[in-house]
């Protein structure tokens, strides 16, 4: 196919030459002059031909009539067009023309402010008064690569900061030799506000935050301060946080993971319910697709994939997990799904390995089910939209930009092979891509004179553009070649000239017509005598291969599509479909350990109505049982209540467990980074963990707050995994780890450094805490202002107005005081509203904390760690609920070498409430095993021990009320075991969540045997299915077997194989230590030879 320009007449180019004013030989000073004629461009021009892709679809017969940059007149069939003047752009049939492209992230440096600029925040990484055209904007080289692409326009923004700045809409142009021109030309001033969760490292000088949540926390602090000092008329009048609410634009978030959507979501909250949000995403939303289409905001994508994974061998199979490859299979998918929930979406060239594969990818998309129509939109009218600058770009339109993608065919056709031919900014033209396509006379003839059958003369020739070789056979010799000359060839035209070599006077003129693959011509000899021609194409050997190459390539590279079903919460192995359903159940024969006032019950009933315990009874349920209840006869089995982990830090490191920079950090919230996904949670399902306190780490004397959760896998969103209404509650710290007594030199740039500097610490925040909720309680006292009219939540001023505690009259107060985010929470301790839950070891820090509870009075919920607690238990009584403590692991520091394995039960004689916490992704798994140790090591009774991981924990968290133990009303969170809980033969057979059945041996089977076929079919996938044998083809192997009744061994599955040679390397391995493998066990061998592996028959 062709694309060329043509003009109208040899008039028309004259009279549009004619019609330019006259140009001055230069522009700037510092210009040099022209070196001949003028290069002039009239400003007028006319597209004519091709499919023109208009707001209300495609149309043909359109000329695009452009004067001065904008778009003058868009004309259906152009027969009485007047184009005198125009430039004239003729089209073939198979072009396209596209609105330009737009895409709206573009990350660009940008200078940081200094830190001496007037109303600069304290914190580097908070910029909103920052635009991004105080650097260079739009480099070249982006710029360019933009322009292949088709695009005309970019939203770009800050590179670098949390609050990074203003972005941005500027054109791809490029830019002037004027050195005046130092940025490419700028469509929309402050388009938008830049934001990501930048956290810096734990490395020399930490700078705040160092943690997802510490980010979200320093954005929520901000947004409320931008809305208060707007609201009370802050002074100075202008700083670096105004223009969040004096700029209206929205805020571009800049995401690296799916879950971070809900974050963003959350936090963006805080400035304003009508704050209009667009997600930069990730590519890979399909993870957690409908709760990140609920929430309503737009999405900028990229389109990028994994690379394949390699599983061609059985050690890199098991390397790859199965995530990783439903990831790379799904991927393609994800703008199609966004789509098709309803989600408005706009695509990015960012964020991808290689910004030139940008319609290599979409073409996959569209392959993976994404319309050509949503494609187009993606970047064109709704990037437009986003940016606020649909009324100049996005669409083709009169009044319009004359930004146009002009193509050789439909760039959204993957079967097309289309190239982008020419790119329109404003009028102005830039070739992307010159005519390189093969000519149809290209190749190889067969060329002969005379009838076909009974040439009089062959001889062949190849055309490679404007070179023609001759090639005639000579009988026993080399075959003669001979250069054409003067060759003209047209579309389906040729004519050349032929030297005789056996006459140097002697030249042959030779003109023919192309007509499919065949030429037929005419030519006159030397002698002057005429003749006729004929030739066709001959497919060359190489050619033939090609094709077959090209055809191979193309079977294989067809689009396989993945499955229509995502696998559910969480996306990967073991995924929840749905949530299980709330069934009325009952149990019967069972062994019940209530952990409550019934204690053990033999041989007694339970039900389960509506996620709550209805009924527990001894023996046989007298009441009249439910239609469609589901029973359980457990004779010989128990029933616990459902395991509590005081201490956990389970899927923490997806965001970070500790914000470290600063000595308190109370203002952030472990509850904004909550991974539902990580796997440890199915398997604390597996050892009849339902419910755990997910706490800050130990890296400051005042922490962040913890957040209690419920093992709901499987939830949608991670706030379902939360448990609501559960008493809030705050980490502390003390010891080693917050004075940095263990960080070397690197550890001595914080206060405190010592035990002494803790204490005061934490004194002069109650202090400042006090007098906060003083300030704030007298300010809405004599404002008679509601807590909702200043953005805070009436339970918080409630809590303030008890931690006021005014001495005498309470005083006016007109002034309405600063939020603090930091203080919110300790204000709450002093009115008994939080709990604390402190790191602790040694007993003279254990009491300086119970002094400062005396002092304050607020009572503390839990010693965490407590290794010392023993020597000191009266007064941990009298001043917290309990301690939460390991059972009889702590040798690793100095600060625990008085640790003794009998602490638990000598803290349990003398009144304390105990709990066993696991502090372990590892010993989480085993807490009911950890329970028996009060039995082992102090004689505690078991039922007394086994309440050390379940009522107790639920006391020393303030939930006793919903969990811990078995009785009417309470949430029916239950483990069901094979044998005695205490017992280490014994397992959890079933974990029922709030009545809901998370884990049964049963299904956890089902789910293993489901995970394996998923790994074996997308293994077979990635490295390529064997051909199949037709029912007709026999191999060697095929043939009838004279011995009928041997057995044909059964082929193992992929799976199986993959671990049979696992098996071998194994047994190997054992050999080549001198050990047998049939007599020898090893880890993981669990004593079973090597049957374990499922596959010896």
């Amino acid at each position: 196919m062709t694309f060329r320009t043509i003009f109208a007449s040899i008039v028309a180019a004259a009279l549009a030459a004619m019609s330019v004013q006259a140009q001055p030989s230069g522009t700037s000073p510092l210009t040099p002059p022209e070196n001949g004629p003028r290069v002039t461009d009239p400003g007028r021009h006319a597209i004519i031909g091709g499919t023109v892709h208009l707001p209300g679809g495609p149309e043909t017969g359109v000329t695009i009539l452009i004067q001065n940059g904008k778009i003058e007149t868009i004309a259906r069939g152009a027969g009485d067009l007047d184009l005198t003047g125009y430039r004239q752009w003729t089209l073939d049939d198979d072009a396209h023309i596209y609105p330009g492209f737009i895409d709206p992230w573009i990350e660009v440096k940008t200078p940081e402010h200094d830190s001496n600029r007037p109303g600069r925040h304290w914190n580097p990484k908070i910029t909103p008064s920052r635009s991004v055209l105080e650097g260079d904007g739009l480099d070249e080289g982006t710029a360019k690569s933009l322009r292949e692409l088709g695009f005309v326009a970019a939203g770009i923004a800050p590179d670098d900061g949390i609050l990074r700045g203003l972005g941005a809409v500027v054109s791809t142009s490029p830019r002037p030799e004027s050195a005046a021109a130092d940025r490419a030309a700028v469509i929309r001033h402050d388009a938008f506000h830049a934001a990501d969760f930048w956290k810096g490292g734990w490395g020399g000088g930490m700078i705040y935050p160092t943690s997802q949540m510490g980010c979200i926390a320093l954005i929520r602090q901000t947004f409320n301060d931008a809305n208060w000092q707007k609201a009370v008329e802050y002074k100075p009048s202008t700083n670096a946080i105004d223009a969040l609410t004096t700029i209206d634009a929205p805020i571009f978030f800049e995401l690296n993971n799916e879950l971070e959507a809900f974050q963003a979501h959350e936090v963006v909250q805080t400035l304003g319910q009508d704050t209009e949000l667009v997600l930069i995403g990730t590519g890979t939303e399909f993870k957690r697709l409908d709760s990140i289409v609920a929430d309503g905001h737009a999405l900028i994508i990229p389109l990028r994939y994994p690379r394949k994974p390699d599983v061609s061998s059985v050690g890199k199979a098991e390397d790859v997990e199965l995530e990783t490859m439903m990831t790379w299979e799904q991927a393609p998918t994800n703008a199609r799904r966004l789509r098709q929930a309803g989600a408005t979406v706009a695509l990015t060239t960012s964020k991808s390995r290689k910004r030139s594969d940008f319609f290599k990818n979409l073409h996959e998309a569209i392959e993976a089910g994404l319309s050509a129509e949503d494609a187009l939109a993606m970047i064109t009218t709704v990037p437009a939209e986003l940016l606020g600058v649909d009324d100049a770009v996005g669409t083709i339109q009169e009044g319009h930009g004359a930004s146009l993608v002009v193509a050789s065919g439909d760039l959204f056709d993957p079967k097309a092979k289309a190239k982008i031919r020419d790119l329109w900014i404003d009028g102005s033209r830039h070739e992307i891509s010159a005519d390189k396509d093969a000519h149809p006379f290209d190749g190889q003839w067969a060329m002969w004179v005379g009838p076909e059958e009974t040439p009089f003369f062959e001889m062949t020739f190849t055309v490679d553009g404007k070179k023609i070789e001759m090639t005639e056979a000579m009988d026993g010799d080399e075959p003669a070649t001979n250069n054409a000359r003067h060759v003209e060839i047209t579309k389906n035209t040729i004519s050349f000239l032929v030297d005789d070599e056996d006459d140097e006077s002697g030249t042959y003129i030779v003109s023919g017509v192309l007509s499919n693959d065949r030429i037929a011509g005419s030519g006159i000899a030397p002698d002057d005598g005429s003749f006729t021609w004929a030739a066709k194409r001959i497919e060359s050997d190489d050619e033939a291969e090609d094709d077959d190459d090209k055809n191979k390539k193309d079977k294989d590279d067809e689009y396989e599509p993945a499955p229509e079903t995502l696998p559910g919460y969480p996306f990967g192995p073991y995924a929840m479909a749905q949530l299980p359903a709330q069934e009325v159940v009952l149990f019967t024969n069972a062994t019940i350990w209530t952990s409550g006032p019934a204690g053990v019950i033999e041989n007694g009933s339970l039900m389960i109505e509506d996620g709550r315990i209805s009924i527990v009874t001894e023996g046989k349920l007298a009441a009249r049982i439910p239609s469609g209840a589901r029973t359980y006869d457990l004779a010989g089995k128990h029933i616990t209540p459902g395991i509590i982990d005081a201490h956990s830090h389970t899927g923490t490191w997806t965001f970070g467990t500790n914000e470290g920079a600063q000595a308190t950090t109370s203002e952030v919230r472990m509850a904004d980074t909550s991974d539902p996904d990580h796997i440890n949670w199915y398997r604390q399902l597996a050892a009849g963990v339902t419910t755990v306190n997910t706490l800050h780490g130990s890296a400051n004397p005042i922490g962040g707050q913890n957040v209690i959760q419920k093992v709901r896998w499987g939830a949608p969103h991670p706030r379902d995994m939360h448990f609501a209404g559960a008493k809030a509650g705050i980490k502390f710290a003390l010891g080693e780890n917050v004075t940095h007594a263990n960080w070397g030199n690197e550890g001595r740039d914080r206060y405190p450094q010592t035990r002494m500097g803790v204490d005061t610490l934490m004194r002069d925040r109650f202090i400042a805490a006090r007098q906060y909720a003083r300030d704030w309680t007298s300010y809405l006292n004599t404002s008679k202002s509601k807590p909702e009219d200043v953005g805070m939540e009436p339970v918080l001023a409630k809590s303030l107005a008890k931690a006021a505690k005014f001495e005498g009259k309470m005083p006016q107060n007109s002034d309405r005081p600063r939020r603090d985010y930091e203080l919110d929470p300790l204000a709450e301790i002093l009115a008994g509203d939080r709990l604390i839950h402190c790191h602790s070891y040694r007993q003279d820090e254990i009491l300086m904390l119970a002094k400062i509870a005396e002092d304050f009075g607020f009572k503390i919920g839990s010693y965490q760690h407590g290794l010392e607690t023993y020597k000191v238990a009266e007064a941990v009584k009298a001043n917290a609920i309990g301690v939460s403590i390991f059972s009889d692991w702590w040798a690793y520091k100095v600060e625990v070498q008085d640790a003794i394995a009998q602490a638990g039960p000598i803290l349990w004689e003398t009144g304390v409430s105990v709990s066993y916490n696991s502090d372990s992704d590892e010993l989480v798994r085993r807490l009911n095993t950890e329970a028996s140790k009060a039995v082992k090591y102090g004689n505690v009774p078991p039922e007394e021990a086994l309440k050390f991981v379940t009522i107790n924990a639920a006391t020393q968290l303030g939930i006793e009320d919903r969990v811990g133990s078995i009785e009417v009303g309470k949430d029916a969170d239950l483990a069901i075991w094979s044998g005695d809980p205490l017992s280490g033969l014994s397992r959890c057979e079933q974990t029922f969540v709030d009545g809901r059945e998370y884990f049964s041996l049963e299904k956890d089977a089902q789910m293993q045997a489901d995970v394996a076929a998923e790994r074996a079919r997308l293994i077979a996938k990635i490295n390529g299915k064997p051909d199949k044998k037709k029912d007709d083809e026999k191999s060697e192997s095929d043939e009838d077997d004279s011995d009928e009744s041997a057995e044909e061994p059964e082929r193992l599955s992929l799976a199986a194989r993959i671990q049979l040679e696992s098996l071998k390397a194994h047994n190997m391995k054992l050999w080549l230590e001198g050990k047998n493998p049939n007599t020898t066990m090893q880890p993981g061998d669990c004593g079973c030879g090597l049957s374990h592996m499922g596959i010896i028959r």
